[in-house]
């Protein structure tokens, strides 16, 4: 800030509140005019601010869209399984694989549980859940038998 009566230059700290809109992407700008540094005989310079993106533990964004990923152990993935997990929102959600075969690469799409477009109101994303098989690491010769038993009809 420049002190017109002996042009001197006075540093000064201002705190602004910026209100970040659910929905917005890693890269959003947000300028204040006219709130950044000034000096003598120049406009004041504008502020801008970059919105960064804080990663998640469970959750991945990929655009609008948040994708949750799970591990299935084989035997669950064959006969059924069902898990439950919490929305970044608190909102607890349930998955239930009971009358199908999860199968490797498998994705339940949930509408409208994903991030919020910031240009809709109301509109979010879609949760996209992938399932990823474990596998055992090793079998018995009797698992193996009984396993080679058991599927042979299963096409």
């Amino acid at each position: 800030m420049i002190n017109a009566f002996d042009r001197s230059i006075v540093k000064k700290e201002v705190t602004q509140a910026i209100m970040v809109k659910p929905g917005w992407r890693k890269g959003h700008k947000v300028t204040l005019d006219g709130m950044g540094d000034e000096r003598p005989g120049c406009l004041p310079a504008d502020a801008v601010f970059t919105v960064a993106e804080k990663k998640h533990s469970m959750f991945k964004r990929v655009g609008d869209d948040l994708v949750l990923k799970a591990k299935v152990p084989l035997v669950n993935a064959l006969t059924g399984w069902s898990f439950s997990f919490r929305l970044l929102s608190g909102k607890k959600v349930s998955c239930k694989f009971d009358d199908e075969v999860i199968c490797p690469g498998y994705e339940k799409v949930i509408k409208g549980e994903g991030m919020p477009i910031a240009e809709q109101r109301g509109a979010r994303g879609d949760l996209r859940v992938k399932l990823e098989i474990v596998f055992p690491e090793q079998l018995t010769d009797e698992q193996r038998a009984g396993l080679a038993e058991i599927l042979k009809d299963c096409t």
